[in-house]
């Protein structure tokens, strides 16, 4: 999980689109970031966004 301090395995993750792919978000690595369930669900109750780069991903509020 990408998600700041959380350590849970990619096998244990979900892709998340940082921009949504109903609002024509891209399926590419640039647009997706992996989080457990817990996150996945936490991320978008929150409308949290996230910026990706090859290297890393930084959340916003």
């Amino acid at each position: 999980c990408t998600f700041p301090g959380c350590g849970r395995p990619p096998q244990w993750t979900d892709a998340h689109h940082v921009k949504h792919w109903i609002d024509g978000g891209t399926t590419s690595l640039l647009n997706l970031t992996l989080q457990c369930g817990y996150h996945h669900a936490w991320v978008h109750q929150r409308d949290l966004t996230a910026t990706v780069t090859a290297h890393d991903v930084t959340w916003q509020t």
